[in-house]
């Protein structure tokens, strides 16, 4: 998911910070393989989210700039995500269920009974007859997916 929202370089990022407990500014490229300019605009971005949090650590060469993980912020984020990609694969799944839906044996696009009606019952970028949907297939799958998503947010809950 966080591959999703930040990218590989994000996701490497928050790793990183997750093994050490921290990231340099000053060390990004080093310790991650990631470009500086490219890191600060992922931890700004972060850090708008309350992801991550800017700190300084002192060292014998003197001030790091550093970010730290917000495991708050960071489960509250993922828990939104999870929620709000759930209330999507509901609202597929009901879609799914309530209609006749047609789709084309030759490109496999879909239609409902009304797109079908006011085709003639033929798919308007092939020319080929529409034929009814077979549903079930989807609406295990996204009955499924549900499942998943209902049981991550139960196990991030409980963290």
């Amino acid at each position: 998911m966080i591959k999703g929202i930040y990218g590989d370089p994000g996701y490497k990022l928050l790793m990183h910070i997750i093994e050490h407990g921290y990231v340099a500014e000053e060390l990004l490229t080093h310790d991650t393989g990631i470009k500086s300019n490219e890191g600060r605009k992922i931890l700004q971005k972060m850090s708008e989210e309350n992801i991550v949090i800017p700190g300084k650590l002192r060292t014998q060469e003197g001030v790091l700039h550093i970010w730290k993980l917000n495991p708050p912020a960071l489960k509250n984020l993922l828990l939104q995500r999870l929620r709000k990609t759930r209330e999507k694969l509901v609202l597929r799944l009901n879609f799914e269920e309530e209609n006749i839906l047609y789709e084309c044996p030759q490109c496999g696009r879909r239609y409902t009974l009304d797109e079908a009606y006011a085709n003639d019952y033929v798919c308007p970028v092939d020319d080929e007859i529409l034929v009814e949907a077979d549903k079930s297939k989807t609406v295990e799958v996204l009955k499924e997916l549900i499942s998943k998503v209902d049981n991550l947010i139960k196990r991030l809950e409980r963290v």
